[in-house]
């Protein structure tokens, strides 16, 4: 498989990419895909729609081959353009044509153009149209619209989306950005409206203004129950900001709560908020892996029902964003941890994970994904990679969820891994928490670990859980002995000698017999099955870590 170029910086601001109708043959060397076009006015430095320019077929390119890129009359190329993240060398343009000079084609198989251009006063409003022509196969005249040329620009957009639960009457904070995306789409001193549709202002909190992008001041407030009303000042650039408010749900609703931007030239409608009877959460602990490296472990995803049926029956995946041929998942298991929803068919296919419910819950459930590895090849993404869920994948009434982070590609060697098994315990109690695979589960025992000659003492029950080993007692030879794996410890009562597959090492302390029960000292143990222990003085706790 053909490796592709690292995105560094393109692939973030990659959107969910769909296919251009363009009339390019079966046999043609290069296949091309737009985002959703971006509104420009007529301005320099104008942002566009990414393209995405891809192989038809495995060799499709080769060395010294072109691609020639031609905007619209009046449309010229800016030095701000990216290609596969890095800047656009200015001799490969010549005002309206960008040419690609293709070279390494047996690494390369995707290229991504992150284009800026110039719009003259002259250029009507309408779609800007690139025409793109090269390869090794004649592509002629592949034409995709990157943007339209507008009079006004304005878009709404939120990091988050709140969620409420049904019946839920408490106020939420939102924040709602507002960004011009043509200079002076917001005028001067003119009134524009933000309507809630489904929802009320809570009249208790302000509502706050913040300038996000550029120097523009932006001026708001609630002028009714559903309504804020807000202003600019003086019109010298792009503007971009945030406005902080807080929510209340319409008595009795269930679904999407969305604000309405209404005024001169301008509107927009986006979803802010959801109510919801059931509801999933996901839990992951973003893990970092490095370029170039198999078999990488990241951090188990747990999906958690707070209400049962919540997850529907049916086809549900977790899609890895961006995707990346490169980058595939080689091991993984699924168990159903809590609850009596029912599964099947869980696979991996190279960024996405996939699973069957042919059961919903009667009660709220939990699903984990655990011992799940990547291998990733050294021209990948770095940065963030999500994990997106969706019920229903592939499905006419797919539904996508959440999104999470899920690991972090990095440069360089492999960063070290958390423990697969981890033991936390308190001196003085008989508590025990474990942690295998990021999984956790709390164990209790009739004795608690204490501290003699500065050596923690556990009892031989609990030594076996915190060491994750087989742990036996011999009463008549007063011995016990610890195994895992090819490694095998004995200790006698009394004794301060550790035998080690049939070598004896003197330690400083020995077993002994408290309260009816035999302890051990834990440190010469740990070291013995290549466990790692730290103290906290503070919380008197200890840590156990073992691979």
């Amino acid at each position: 498989m053909k490796k592709l170029l690292s995105l560094i910086t393109v692939m973030a601001v990659v959107l969910t990419m769909i296919p251009f109708q363009s009339a390019f043959a079966d046999d043609v060397s290069t296949k091309v895909k737009v985002e959703n076009k971006l509104w420009v006015g007529n301005l320099d430095a104008q942002h566009g729609a990414v393209i995405s320019l891809e192989e038809s077929k495995t060799d499709s390119w080769g060395d010294g081959d072109k691609l020639v890129l031609k905007l619209p009359e009046g449309v010229t190329w800016h030095k701000y353009t990216r290609i596969n993240g890095r800047p656009v060398r200015l001799s490969d343009i010549d005002g309206r044509s960008l040419t690609i000079n293709l070279a390494n084609t047996t690494q390369l198989n995707n290229v991504f153009v992150d284009p800026y251009f110039n719009v003259e006063r002259s250029v009507e409003k309408g779609d800007i149209v690139v025409a793109v022509s090269g390869g090794r196969l004649s592509v002629d005249n592949g034409r995709i619209t990157i943007a339209e040329v507008k009079d006004y620009g304005v878009k709404l957009s939120v990091a988050d989306i709140v969620d409420f639960d049904y019946g839920q009457y408490n106020s939420k904070e939102v924040i709602v950005s507002l960004e011009e995306f043509v200079q002076g789409s917001i005028l001067k001193d003119t009134e524009y409206e933000l309507i809630l549709e489904n929802a009320k202002l809570d009249s208790s909190k302000d509502v706050l203004s913040r300038i996000k992008q550029g120097s523009r001041r932006l001026t708001a407030e609630q002028a009714e129950s559903k309504v804020i009303k807000f202003t600019a000042d003086d019109v010298n650039e792009k503007g971009k900001w945030d406005l902080v408010f807080s929510i209340i749900p319409d008595t009795d609703f269930e679904g999407n709560i969305n604000i309405k931007l209404s005024g001169r030239g301008v509107d927009d409608t986006i979803t802010i908020a959801r109510v919801n009877k059931e509801f999933v959460a996901l839990n992951s602990t973003p893990t970092n892996i490095a370029l170039g490296h198999q078999d990488q472990a990241i951090a188990s995803i747990e999906i958690s029902e707070t209400s049962a049926g919540a997850i529907m029956k049916g086809t549900h995946a977790i899609v890895v964003n961006p995707e990346y041929k490169g980058m595939n998942f080689t091991s993984g298991k699924i168990q159903v941890s809590q609850g009596d929803i029912e599964l099947d068919n869980f696979k991996y296919d190279n960024g996405i994970l996939l699973f069957d419910v042919i059961n919903p819950s009667t009660k709220a459930s939990k699903i984990v994904i655990n011992d799940l590895k990547v291998t990733i090849d050294e021209f990948g993404f770095v940065g963030n990679y999500t994990g997106q869920l969706t019920f229903n994948y592939n499905k006419n009434n797919e539904m996508k969820v959440d999104e999470f982070v899920l690991f972090n590609a990095t440069t360089g060697k492999p960063v070290e891994q958390a423990a697969a098994f981890v033991g936390q315990f308190i001196i003085g109690s008989p508590n025990f928490t474990i942690t295998t695979n990021g999984i956790s589960r709390v164990e209790a025992f009739d004795v608690a670990p204490y501290i003699q000659d500065n050596r923690t003492m556990m009892s031989v029950k609990a030594a076996g859980v915190a060491l994750d080993a087989k742990v036996s007692y011999d009463a008549d030879k007063k011995m016990v002995t610890v195994e895992s794996g090819d490694t095998k410890a004995t200790m006698t009562i009394g004794s301060k000698i550790l035998n080690i597959n049939g070598e004896e090492k003197e330690m400083d302390t020995e077993a002994v017999i408290s309260n009816s029960r035999t302890f051990i000292p834990l440190a010469f143990l740990a070291d013995v099955f290549d466990a790692e222990l730290k103290w906290d003085n503070v919380t008197k706790t200890v840590t156990i870590m073992k691979n």
